[in-house]
């Protein structure tokens, strides 16, 4: 049981992937079973290579990114198995809604309620805020940004600190949504209280943002 406290959060702010859109790791172990690979395969490939901090902080583009989980994952599987998995996980994501509708409603009573600053802080290429920005996605937010159009990235304490400031609200008063450890590490490094978010954790966020006063 989640018990109330007196309000100290004043801006609650979520990942994207996995949180807004359910595009869990879960997600890749299912592309992984229909394709015949280990599971874990197709987040290692994304997650777990040099060029994905690269990515993340603007580095390198969105499609030397892509080339680069092609040849890694081509050399563990073949061209012709890796063409097909990433493929078929381009379809997967491809049929993910932007915003998941759950997650949707509760944007929405968030922003109904008034009673907190909202902002979205999400790892991805240079450019995807924009394609965030023509989906919709943006615009449930007071602020919303990816990280490799400002040259940070989680779990980096910097980007943390950088969100903050742009909600205009101290760290100490930001409640970070994240489904991955690390960046759940990086934002209470920083100085922010965390949620980690589970493919199934929608109840306990909820719980959670009324025991912080952000929901009634």
């Amino acid at each position: 049981m989640v018990t109330r406290r007196s309000r100290a959060v004043q801006a609650v702010i979520f990942d994207y992937g996995g949180v807004i859109r359910r595009d869990s790791r879960e997600a890749y172990d299912a592309v992984d079973a229909a394709q015949g690979l280990a599971r874990g395969t197709l987040w290692e490939v994304f997650h777990d290579i040099p060029e994905y901090r690269l990515s993340r902080n603007g580095t390198i583009d969105r499609d030397t990114f892509r080339a680069a989980i092609r040849r890694v994952l081509s050399q563990r599987t073949g061209e012709a198995r890796a063409d097909s998995a990433l493929a078929a996980f381009d379809a997967n994501m491809a049929a993910l809604p932007p915003v998941d509708p759950d997650m949707q409603t509760l944007l929405e009573q968030l922003r109904a309620a008034g009673r907190v600053k909202l902002g979205m802080l999400s790892n991805g290429p240079r450019g995807y805020t924009a394609r965030l920005r023509d989906q919709g996605v943006t615009a449930f937010f007071d602020d919303a940004f990816v990280t490799g159009d400002v040259g940070l990235q989680k779990p980096d304490v910097d980007v943390f600190h950088f969100a903050a400031r742009r909600l205009g609200v101290e760290p100490g008063a930001c409640l970070m949504i994240d489904d991955q450890a690390r960046n759940i590490e990086g934002a209470k490094a920083a100085g922010l209280h965390t949620h980690f978010f589970e493919a199934d954790g929608l109840a306990a966020l909820r719980a959670r943002l009324a025991a912080e006063g952000a929901l009634g």
